[in-house]
């Protein structure tokens, strides 16, 4: 039995004796080739072989009175490449894509098979099978497979394989695995935390082929800077500026994709920042707010007033309000912001004085009370310096009672 690949040159050899007289013939009547002969072997020579050569070919010879034939088969195929699948953008998870893997110029279709695979061994997808109608020539196949990626799946190529199987035992394989550009990203942890001084890592993985290269980025920085050219994320000797949002990069040939994850970097608060809502004096019957913030590591806060808790309206990790309505002299006092969380608490305070509302003065008289009064007076005086008057006349002719006048 001989196998034969398309386009090459097909050798016949006959041991025979010297005497002996070959012919080579085939049932289709068709070989194409050329005989050579030696003194004790006999070749045929075929060139350019083609689907028209898959024949069973019949060699005879004949030695005087002794005839011997014997019957090779011929069987051509062909299979010059590896299988084609189309470069997608990427895999979505949880969601149905049609992905194609065609086999070009093959011979003949219905030795072939065509499998799926997911990772090295797991068959997605049963051999397809072939339509009916099958050519004596090459022919072009593409099998199709609607593929949902999950997260079981991450990681793990998908490959298409071929396989053609002749009669005679032969077989061949050729695979192809899919690429796709990174379609999910993941990382070690969503939210990570460390302590001030203290050394963590986080690390990012991206599904993808080829596999994607990872770099890890800072945000809200003018001019940012890689923190890392692979996977893993590592900061040494935390310090609070070392805290924020940092994004993780997975990029290849097909596509990139990004994930962002905040570092929170434990330490004692910092010294909060107390503030009212108004400057200068206060005084009685005004409305005020004190506010309370704190900024860097988080933190609990509250306010108080010296000696005696007062309502915030629950504890706050970036501000406390506390509001004082028509506030009164007995509302002065010192109050706290307290910041706090599980390795330390700060404080601030604030100084509250107030002055009470002054009266306004009774600038206009009652007309009744003071005008009255006042004209009395002045008629009495006139009275008097008339009387007085009068009364120096008289005293130089007699003497003046004044107790008349009562």
């Amino acid at each position: 039995m001989l196998k034969i690949q398309l386009k090459q040159i097909y050798h016949v050899r006959s041991e025979m004796h010297p005497l002996c007289v070959v012919d080579y013939y085939s049932r289709s009547r068709f070989h194409g080739g050329v005989v050579e002969d030696e003194p004790t072997v006999s070749r045929l020579l075929i060139r350019s072989i083609s689907t028209e050569h898959n024949i069973k070919l019949v060699c005879k010879a004949n030695c005087g009175s002794e005839r011997s034939e014997k019957t090779s088969a011929i069987n051509v195929y062909s299979f010059p490449h590896d299988p084609v699948l189309p470069k997608i953008k990427s895999l979505i998870t949880n969601q149905e894509q049609m992905l194609s893997c065609t086999i070009y110029n093959v011979y003949p279709l219905e030795r072939f098979q065509i499998e799926w695979l997911l990772g090295d061994k797991e068959s997605v997808v049963s051999p397809d099978t072939y339509p009916e109608e099958l050519y004596d020539h090459e022919q072009n196949y593409t099998s199709v497979l609607n593929y949902t990626h999950s997260a079981d799946n991450l990681g793990k190529n998908i490959t298409c394989k071929a396989t053609l199987k002749l009669p005679n035992g032969f077989e061949k394989t050729r695979n192809s695995t899919l690429e796709y550009g990174p379609g999910t990203i993941t990382i070690s942890s969503y939210k990570a935390s460390v302590k001030l001084g203290e050394n963590f890592e986080i690390t990012c993985h991206a599904d993808g082929n080829p596999k994607p290269k990872i770099s890890w980025w800072k945000h809200e920085e003018a001019d940012p800077e890689p923190q890392s050219q692979n996977d893993k994320l590592i900061i040494n000797n935390a310090s609070r500026s070392q805290a924020g949002w940092y994004q993780c990069n997975a990029s290849n040939d097909l596509g990139s994709l990004q994930k962002s994850i905040e570092v929170i970097v434990l330490g004692p608060p910092n010294t909060p920042k107390i503030q009212l809502s108004h400057s200068g004096e206060l005084e009685e019957g005004e409305n005020i707010t004190i506010f309370c913030s704190s900024d860097g590591t988080l933190a609990e806060l509250t306010i108080s007033r010296q000696s005696q808790n007062a309502e915030t309206g629950g504890h706050s990790q970036s501000a406390a309000l506390l509001n004082l309505p028509s506030i009164q002299i007995t509302d002065a006092g010192t109050y706290i912001c307290e910041a706090k969380n599980d390795i330390g608490i700060e404080r601030s305070t604030i100084e509250i004085r107030v002055k009470a509302r002054q009266s306004m003065p009774d600038l206009m008289p009652d007309l009744p009370v003071a005008i009255i009064p006042a004209v009395g007076s002045v008629s009495l005086l006139t009275a008097v310096g008339l009387l007085i008057r009068h009364c120096r006349k008289k005293a130089r002719s007699e003497s003046c009672n004044l107790t008349e006048l009562n």
